[in-house]
């Protein structure tokens, strides 16, 4: 039987996001989310999440997307703008790794405080990944490793999204993105294995970011190989709303709708597709 974890990220972005969530939890197939310690809404998030205990909670570690630090600007001003914001884009976060511009013991400060503020919630942490997968980028890697060890975390998110699929479907630009994430997350899983931390068979998500639409998650659905998957989501109920926030160009509502899909539950059923968490992994 294959197993599926349906994992929405940038939980505690915003309330749109939030309640969205808790609604395809609560009367979807959304089975896990990514909480993001540095999200505006985290409060509200962290008050949803106990009203559906089956969720699980994934840590959304976050060193890019122009949000606020949990740390004083002051203390990690190697990791954020003028503004006391990280950096919109990962090509920013690179810039600054290349020109020598990135203070690692900061980064380590701010994931600390990141995964210490998230476990002080008393939610049952499930695993961890990261808002635009920086936790394998290979500076950043060894860090997330030992914070894994330090909070007994074991199970994270490997992004490796087959270098074939949709090769000649997707957006060329968000191809070319995931073959490099893919080519990272191999290079991590090494350290997987040897660590012995777990991760799921496959992960799908980057061809089809923000647009997970019902038709694209029955197409990934229907051609799944025997094992474990992920499949990212990144629902809201309003893409109005949350455009006027964020820039992505996004789909939300679309997301949101697939994770309600009465045709898409039916199929995951007649096909014998078991929906779990990070947390039901060994």
């Amino acid at each position: 039987m294959n197993r599926l974890i349906i994992n929405a990220d940038d939980f505690g972005i915003h309330t749109e996001v939030n309640h969205a969530i808790i609604t395809a939890c609560q009367q979807g197939i959304l089975t896990s989310t990514s909480l993001l310690a540095t999200g505006p809404a985290f409060d509200e998030a962290v008050e949803l999440a106990r009203q559906c205990p089956k969720l699980g909670i994934g840590i959304h570690l976050c060193l890019v997307g122009s949000l606020r630090p949990v740390l004083p600007q002051s203390a990690v001003p190697s990791l954020v703008t003028a503004q006391g914001v990280v950096p919109e884009s990962y090509a920013e976060v690179m810039k600054r790794i290349f020109a020598g511009k990135y203070n690692y013991e900061q980064v380590y400060q701010e994931l600390d405080a990141q995964m210490a503020k998230i476990m002080a919630t008393g939610l049952n942490i499930t695993h961890v990944d990261s808002h635009q997968h920086l936790h394998v980028l290979p500076q950043i890697w060894p860090i997330v490793q030992t914070l894994m060890k330090k909070y007994h975390i074991h199970r994270l998110r490997i992004p490796r999204e087959d270098y074939t699929f949709k090769a000649l479907l997707a957006n060329p630009v968000r191809a070319f993105g995931r073959d490099g994430l893919t080519y990272l997350s191999k290079r991590a899983m090494k350290d997987v294995r040897r660590l012995h931390f777990t991760t799921s068979d496959y992960f799908w998500g980057m061809a089809d970011g923000g647009n997970m639409n019902e038709q694209n998650l029955k197409y990934i659905i229907s051609r799944l190989p025997f094992g474990i998957h992920e499949i990212m989501m990144h629902p809201g109920r309003s893409t109005a709303v949350l455009s006027q926030s964020f820039s992505w160009g996004y789909h939300w509502e679309d997301e949101f709708h697939a994770l309600l899909s009465t045709t898409i539950r039916q199929y995951l059923q007649d096909h014998g597709i078991e929906l779990i968490h990070y947390g039901d992994l060994p």
